[in-house]
């Protein structure tokens, strides 16, 4: 099962339990459950009895909370965050798979890019899935560089060499160009 098809059905089950608990509670808020229950405290007197006399149960409800808080929040951003692609399919064939791993390969185009001309700092990383990897490429550089010069050997020379040394026949490109202001002198008195 992939990453995806897990998030939606772990989406949809924790959504239909939150579904539930709010159903029943608007339910027996609306008296659906009788008047007494509609009047009645959440908790039966057992259970706010217990709450009462263990000093550890409100710590513990504490840190569950905490606990549960941080795996959603790591859930979002896991689902936010775009992913990178740890392991490109190169080959395959009777004899074996032939895999790299993505951050190499993204490196070397990075510090090839790095090399050129009015360019401060340059990543690149590779994303999607091993059927169908996209890159992204990070540019800073001085807002007085030849921008048309700088694509223009990205798109003819960067890319097709990384889409080339991997035997790509498609490498989707996203560019994104950081421009900082050029070289200041600054005087000093």
């Amino acid at each position: 099962m992939n990453r995806g098809a897990a998030n939606r059905i772990g989406l949809t089950v924790v959504g239909l339990v939150l579904l539930a608990a709010g159903g029943l509670a608007l339910a027996r808020g609306l008296g659906l459950f009788g008047a007494e229950a509609a009047r009645g405290p959440l908790l039966d007197e057992r259970v706010a009895g217990f709450a009462r006399t263990s000093g550890w149960f409100w710590p513990v409800v504490a840190a569950l909370g905490l606990i549960i808080g941080a795996i959603g929040l790591d859930w979002l951003l896991a689902l936010v965050r775009p992913t990178r692609l740890r392991r490109l399919r190169l080959e395959e064939g009777p004899s074996g798979v032939t895999e790299i791993r993505g951050a190499p390969a993204s490196r070397a185009l990075a510090d090839q890019v790095r090399g050129y001309p009015a360019v401060r700092r340059a990543h690149a990383v590779l994303r999607g899935t091993p059927e169908e990897p996209r890159l992204a490429v990070n540019v800073t550089t001085r807002d007085s560089a030849d921008l048309a010069g700088l694509v223009g050997r990205l798109s003819t020379e960067a890319v097709p060499a990384l889409r080339s040394s991997l035997g790509l026949d498609r490498l989707p490109a996203t560019v994104r160009l950081r421009l900082v202001p050029g070289d200041h002198t600054r005087e000093i008195h």
